[in-house]
This record gives structure tokens, sequence and C-alpha cells, in this order.
């Protein structure tokens, strides 16, 4: 009886002691919610060269999908982030997180409330232009936030439903982008460079559908292809964000032309050498430039020929030799030269 008294005691001591060491143990600070910062290479989707960088992503997980909050560069004022916001649906199998995500397919009017929340106080306007990129249509509104150009881009991947079709998935993405020096169509154009690089380890989850089939004329005989567009547009001239890329005003670039110099007077006449006129219907000047902005500076017919001086007859000295008048001097020959 002894012997099973101790034996009690040991037990209850051991419970005690290991109650305590489970209360230690369970101390600490639990999560907020399930959100991990995970890093930057393991984006569901990646920005094309270029930018906007990455800066964080938080993830969350569901039995059914993965939802990304991928934090981008921001270079405004504005109270709300660049981000683009994944949402990917598929088989999560090992990695699946707790509850179960709904499916997310945009409507007008949930775009709508999304505008006015990522949007506040800023008028965007829904474009009701159509829009594709490489993974199909989407949507897009514009507007101007604080001297910032906006854009919000929406997309649901999804392959087409079909009866012999067992793949699964979806993937439904939203783009924020504000930026003071880029364009709204070069924010355009970045939103469609962005890629999905993420999948699921499953061989059913297709979201994007069977393959383009290939041009029917490939391989016929007598048919010329030639190659419209050797590589996308996007790849060779994507905008830089945030580096000014709104097209240059370009001027059209004024040719000055040196004036010509003022062609010199033929035939200048000697002092009190007769003169000889000039032909009729002789223009020395040079032709006027029609459409020219530089001033006239063709000389006059008679610019330059400078009349002679009439001098007095000399006085004649005493005792001295008769001087000669001017109208005792024989007139030299003058040659006048006429250009063609």
């Amino acid at each position: 009886m002894g012997w099973l008294g101790q034996r009690v005691g040991q037990i209850a001591a051991a419970a005690l002691a290991a109650a305590v060491c489970g209360c230690v143990a369970d101390g600490g600070i639990n999560p907020p919610s399930s959100v991990d910062e995970v890093p930057i290479s393991r984006a569901f989707m990646m920005p094309p060269p270029g930018g906007p960088a990455i800066v964080a992503v938080s993830e969350r997980r569901y039995a059914n999908a993965i939802a990304q909050d991928i934090v981008l560069q921001n270079n405004t004022a504005l109270a709300q982030p660049n981000a683009l916001y994944v949402r990917a649906f598929g088989p999560m199998g090992r990695d699946a997180g707790v509850g179960m995500l709904s499916q997310d397919v945009p409507s007008l009017a949930g775009v709508q409330r999304e505008l006015r929340s990522r949007f506040p106080g800023v008028p965007m306007q829904i474009s009701s232009l159509y829009a594709q990129n490489r993974y199909g249509a989407l949507g897009y509104a514009t507007g101007r936030a604080g001297g910032n150009n906006c854009i919000y881009v929406w997309q649901r991947i999804a392959a087409e439903p079909s009866l012999f079709r067992f793949e699964v998935g979806s993937i439904t993405w939203r783009l924020r982008l504000c930026d003071p020096n880029t364009s709204l169509r070069d924010l355009l154009v970045i939103a469609y460079g962005f890629t999905v690089t993420g999948s699921f380890k499953s061989q059913r989850w297709n979201p994007f559908g069977d393959p383009p089939a290939p041009d029917p004329r490939i391989g016929q005989p007598g048919v010329v292809i030639l190659p419209e567009m050797v590589v996308e547009p996007t790849v060779i001239a994507t905008p830089v964000f945030g580096a000014g890329s709104a097209p240059r005003r370009t001027t059209r670039s004024t040719v000055r032309r040196r004036p010509a110099a003022t062609p010199a007077a033929l035939n200048q006449p000697a002092s009190g050498a007769a003169v000889v006129p000039r032909p009729q219907n002789t223009d020395l000047s040079e032709p006027t430039v029609r459409g020219s902005n530089l001033p006239d500076i063709a000389p006059r017919p008679d610019a330059g020929v400078q009349p002679p001086i009439s001098q007095p007859p000399p006085t004649p000295t005493p005792g001295g030799p008769t001087p000669l008048v001017p109208e005792q001097v024989s007139p030299p020959r003058v040659r006048v030269i006429v250009p063609d």
C-alpha cells in the first residue's frame, strides 16, 4: 500500500510538471491572420521589363485557391498603392489553406465598387473599347488623380467549358497603376506586358485552353507567306515606367541659308571718265526664291554705281602751261560684260 501510494504521487508530480511545461510551450503571439509575406520570386505574375518593379508580395492560401497582393513601385504621393491583385483557382493539394474562396468573375457593378474603393474621389471612366492581350479579352478604366495618370485593368483567364474537357482552373487579376510621367497609352501597354509565371502541380490545371491551330496555309503548294510581324511590338518597345515615356513633341528644323554675297558692280568708271549706260532689260540681281523666309537682300540694278562728280575747270596759272579741260580728254573705250 505504501508502494502504491508512492507511485501515485510520482505520477501526479509528473502530470503537474508536464502541465507546467505545456503552459510555457504554448506561450507567444499568434499571427492576426493567415496572410504570409513571400519572396518576390514567388509572385504568380511578373511585370514586363522596364517596370514597375515589385516591392513586396503578400499571399493567402485557401482550400481551392491562392490569393496574392503584389505591391508595385509607386512614384506618386497618393495614399493607395500601385498593386497587382491575383486570384488563382486550382487543386491546392497538401498546400491547401483554410476556407474556400468564391469564384472571382468580374462584373460591371463589381468593377465600379472596386474603382470607388481603390480610387477614392477620382472620376474613373470605364472604356467601352475592346481590348485583348495574349490571354484574351480585358477591360480597363482611366482617370487622373492629383496630376497623375491612372489606369485600372481587369481580366479573367479561363478555358472555355466543354463536355470532353477535364482541365480545371482559372486566374483573375486586377492592376491599379498611377504615375505622373507616363501617358495613359503607355500605362495600358505596360498592362499588356504582365505575364503569368505561376502554376499548380497538376496536369489537369489549364486555364489557358488549347493552343491555337496553325495557319492552314502552311505547307500548301503555291501559297506565299510573308513574315508580317517578326516580334511583338510590346516586346521591342516596352515603355519604361516612371521615366517620362510620354511622346516628345518634335519640331521641324529650319534650314537657314547663308545670305548670298552682294555681286560686285561691273565696269566701275574711273574718276572723270565718261559713263556708259547699262544695257536695257538686264537684271544682275539674284532671283527671288518663292516661299523663302529670308529677307530680300538682292541689290538693285544700279546699286554700287556712283555717278561721276563734275569738277570745275582748273584755273590757269600765269606763265604756266594751259591745263586741259575734261572736254579735251578722249573718253576711254569701255567693255561692258553682261552675264548670261
